[in-house]
């Protein structure tokens, strides 16, 4: 069974997104594309702008984003950004 974690997308406005229900994380980072699973190793990645998954549910949700920097700190992922916007 996958474990959830907490995730959120912020901006300069305020949280964009967030739920503890996640259990996985996808996201293009400077140096390759980046799977983030719960008790991922703490780290700091820069991300290119962007399509950012997140699996909620069951289901893949996807967002984009500009440029961005991904936090873990191995119980929660956070990603911080100028803009995001849900993709269709």
């Amino acid at each position: 069974m996958d474990t959830p974690f907490h995730f959120s997308i912020e901006t300069p406005s305020g949280v964009f997104i967030e739920g503890d229900d996640i259990t996985a994380v996808e996201v293009a980072t400077s140096v390759g594309k980046l799977g983030v699973l719960a008790r991922h190793e703490p780290m700091v990645a820069a991300c290119p702008p962007g399509i950012i998954r997140i699996r909620q549910g069951g289901e893949w949700v996807s967002f984009r984003t500009s440029r961005a920097i991904l936090v873990t700190d191995g119980k929660t992922v956070k990603l911080l950004t100028p803009l995001a916007r849900l993709a269709v």
